[in-house]
């Protein structure tokens, strides 16, 4: 048989080939750590088939399956699913899937499908998951004993989920190919009509986002609980083998705490068991398992008010989705964007509370029973961030509010500058710069003194714009009055002090002669000037 997709059991026997290789991996991943545990347990009466039996109960949980304990410790139904189990399970999936992708040539040289690549990719997938449930319905058949009892309905169910969500992932991931020189490039995100696949884009940004505060807060709580986990460690004395295979325990279960730590930041409450909670708010905690991780959960009491400033941390991965989002989108019709938009926050919203769902359960009947987010109080502080984070970026990038407001801060400015410029201006022209004092011009000695030549120089240049004719013209007699103010006449006032000169000691407000320039030179002028208006020498 070709694998071209011209036969339809060549897809339906790769994808039960992959299914079986799949689930042996899973059951090797707990079959061996519970028999290193049963081998190097010194102190454990346990035999080998009921370490089998228990790593079969454990696969049972992993795939998000429920069992029924009777051991007279704890007694009912298990429902708490290890997340890093699942995770991991998930992930075996997703490879054996993108292999037989592969194998299949879905995608043609010129990075199109080719002919029947989806009933050829649908084939695998349906017969990958019918192999793999009907595999974890059965494991969870073997797994029955005394003490134990896996549910094999919710085996069966849950394996089944766990094959579609993971093979899906991994025939998707079997389409991506980088480009080269010859062959285009093909993103499974592109392949997604526009713009949910820009939306999906942007809700795995934010989701990882989400995921990594989440991790990063327990982290830092179990780095700050180290002497108490410690104390713990000691008291149970597991040895190497055993402290090995409780450290396999914690790593399968400290993605539970992430997203438990996610719902504490985001607002929510996460209930400890039976009136026991934990919030932002405080923390309400009992009597807990012996587990040295859960040494991190804070002692019973409130909380300080700065551990409210936490909710920033999960509004910045939504908002680096948004941000993304509203480029991607930015060349689309503004139908498309707005739908963009809203889609988006409610995808975010939907997959959190799936997390979220998920991730709760239960030990037994007593004061475990109820472990894991409280949703009720999760639901509206979730839809207030996404709602918020986006509607703000969307607000900033996505609108004129942006390039308004650089607007108004450049014209702020330049009216500040004005108005500073403005106050100043008056400032400096009451103040000045200071000038130097022009010389002082030297009294006369008398009345009929001879001038010197520069103020006759002077009154000369002061007289020319007076006289229409030189002073020898028949126009202009010898006894004219503005005759008088010709050089050779010593006795005018004019040529006494420069007018230059005389307005420089008024200015300056010298004091001529024990009298005030300005007060001599008014003094010189009426005297000079006659009833009729024409100036008069002054008498000797």
């Amino acid at each position: 048989m070709s694998s071209t997709g011209d036969s339809i059991a060549t897809p339906l026997v790769r994808g039960a080939l992959a299914a079986a290789l799949s689930l042996g991996t899973a059951l090797a991943v707990v079959v061996v750590p519970a028999l290193a545990a049963q081998v190097a347990g010194t102190r454990s009466t346990a035999s080998v088939l009921d370490a089998i039996i228990i790593a079969l109960n454990v696969l049972v949980l992993g795939h998000g399956g429920g069992i029924i304990l009777s051991t007279g410790v704890i007694d009912g139904s298990v429902t708490l699913t290890p997340f890093g189990l699942l995770a991991l399970l998930l992930v075996l999936a997703a490879l054996g899937m993108r292999r037989v992708g592969r194998a299949l040539r879905l995608v043609r040289d010129d990075g199109v499908l080719r002919l029947r690549a989806l009933r050829d990719a649908g084939g695998a997938l349906g017969s990958y998951a019918v192999v793999y449930a009907i595999g974890v319905g059965v494991l969870a058949g073997i797994g029955r004993s005394i003490d134990t009892s896996p549910v094999v309905t919710s085996a069966f169910v849950s394996g089944a989920m766990v094959a579609v969500l993971g093979g899906l992932t991994g025939l998707l991931w079997s389409l991506r190919r980088e480009a080269t020189s010859t062959v285009p490039g093909v993103r499974v995100l592109d392949l997604l009509p526009s713009p949910y696949g820009d939306v999906a884009r942007a809700a795995l940004i934010a989701l990882l986002g989400l995921l990594c505060v989440g991790l990063g807060t327990t982290v830092v709580m179990l780095l700050v609980s180290v002497p108490a986990q410690s104390s713990l460690f000691e008291s149970l004395d597991p040895g190497v083998t055993g402290g090995l295979v409780l450290t396999l325990v914690q790593l399968a279960l400290l993605p539970l705490l992430a997203v438990w730590a996610l719902v504490v930041v985001a607002g929510g409450t996460v209930g400890l068991g039976t009136t026991t909670e934990l919030s932002l708010g405080g923390s309400e905690t009992g009597v807990m398992p012996a587990l040295p991780m859960l040494g991190a959960i804070p002692g019973p009491g409130d909380f300080p008010g700065w551990t409210w400033v936490l909710l920033v941390l999960p509004v910045i991965p939504i908002a680096l989705g948004a941000v993304r989002l509203v480029r991607d989108v930015a060349d689309l019709e503004r139908r498309d964007r707005i739908t963009a938009w809203i889609a988006y926050p409610a995808v975010v919203v939907v997959a959190v509370l799936l997390l979220a769902g998920l991730s709760t359960g239960g030990i037994g009947e007593g004061r475990l029973v109820h472990l894991g987010p409280q949703m009720g109080s999760f639901l509206l502080p979730l839809v207030g961030l996404a709602v918020l984070a986006t509607g703000g970026v969307i607000g900033v990038l996505a609108t004129p509010l942006l390039p308004w407001a650089r607007t108004s801060m450049t014209s702020l400015r330049a009216r500040v500058d004005r108005a500073e410029t403005s106050e100043r201006a008056p400032s400096e022209t009451r103040s000045g710069p200071t000038l130097p004092a022009p010389p002082r011009p030297a009294p006369p000695s008398s009345a009929g003194s001879s001038t010197s030549p520069a103020s006759a120089s002077s009154a000369a240049s002061a007289a020319e714009p007076a006289s229409s004719a030189t002073p020898g013209s028949p126009g202009t007699p010898a006894d004219s009055p503005v005759s008088a103010g010709s050089p050779g006449y010593v006795g005018s006032p004019i040529s006494a002090r420069s007018p230059a000169s005389a307005e420089d000691a008024v200015l300056d407000g010298e004091v001529v002669n024990g009298q005030d320039a300005t007060d001599a030179s008014t003094d010189h002028e009426r005297d000079a000037e006659g009833e009729d208006g024409i100036n008069r020498p002054a008498e000797s």
